[in-house]
């Protein structure tokens, strides 16, 4: 049975029964030979340890379906910098102990925010902001917005999606989020996926949206997020009908990044089905894609010899 197609094809639902069925039995092969491929990456990544207390840190939302895959991409982009790198975790309310101190055992030093210690934190901080709150309750995406920022040791943040793994280190990005500046940059999606054209939104809000902003990798600077104003743009009734949205999180982001100076990482970085490992600096392998982390991601990691 073939696991996977080159460049790899996103999976959309079968027409028939038979199909559904064929489909079902794909998948469970390839969950079996992910979780294999899984293994064999965290036995084979190096521990580092964090030497440089001063560095920028990383953050990371993480939930219980995907901590392997956390674990992994951090583990890996250490090896690349061969370096201890800081990451905060935040976690989506699904993690337990077990998984809290696997984090601690495979990148020690890093911070790891249980999702009930959080939920106290940011209501008592964010009680001037109602349908934030309300928002971040409905969406777990929203931590991105608020709990990220609340922990974020330094003016800079970094943030990448558990299912961004790298295959050659960030240079550009590190290096982004080490520079005092005050452009934000985003990685580049395969489409504009807002709640409604960036053109309407424009129209009703003056803001010029960028195209394409995609949340699962970027570096921004602390001010540009600003709990006011998301918080008008959520009263207005205008985004009342996308609150059940779960693409809100990300428009939230493109409209902040439309009140700023923001930009797109290069080519390297871009969401993108088909590209290839090779010639990536790192593929972002979204849900319609999400089995080919393993095994098109850490197949071509491990058979180059890279971890």
């Amino acid at each position: 049975m073939k696991l996977i197609n080159s460049p790899l094809i996103p999976l959309v639902s079968a027409e028939n029964i038979s199909g559904r069925i064929m489909l079902r039995l794909l998948n469970e092969t390839r969950k079996f030979f992910r979780q294999r491929m899984r293994k064999q990456a965290m036995a084979r990544l190096p521990v580092y340890e964090i030497t440089d207390k001063q560095q920028p840190s990383m953050h990371l939302l993480v939930c219980r379906r995907d901590y392997e895959m956390a674990i992994i991409s951090a583990m890996i982009l250490n090896h690349l910098g061969k370096k201890g790198h800081i990451f905060i975790l935040h976690d989506d309310g699904s993690l337990d102990n077990h998984i809290e101190s696997l984090f601690h055992k495979y990148l020690p030093g890093s911070t790891f925010i249980r999702r009930s210690d959080a939920d106290t934190i940011v209501t008592e901080k964010l009680s001037a902001y109602p349908n934030l709150l309300r928002l971040r309750s409905e969406n777990i995406l929203v931590s991105k917005l608020t709990d990220i920022v609340l922990w974020a040791k330094n003016d800079r943040i970094g943030y990448l999606d558990a299912d961004v793994l790298f295959f050659k280190y960030p240079l550009e990005y590190m290096q982004e989020l080490k520079t005092d500046s005050k452009a934000n940059f985003f990685n580049r999606d395969i489409a504009d996926a807002y709640v409604i054209s960036r053109h309407k939104l424009a129209n009703e809000y003056g803001i010029n949206l960028p195209v394409r902003i995609n949340s699962g990798l970027w570096v921004m600077n602390k001010n540009d997020f600003d709990f006011n104003l998301i918080e008008s743009w959520l009263t207005d009734s205008f985004l009342k009908p996308f609150f059940n949205d779960y693409r809100l999180e990300q428009t939230l982001f493109a409209m902040l990044a439309g009140m700023s100076d923001a930009g797109h990482f290069p080519n390297g970085y871009d969401v993108n089905f088909e590209k290839n490992p090779e010639t990536s600096i790192c593929k972002h392998y979204v849900g319609r894609i999400r089995y080919g982390y393993e095994l098109e991601g850490l197949r071509y990691l491990i058979n180059t010899k890279i971890i």
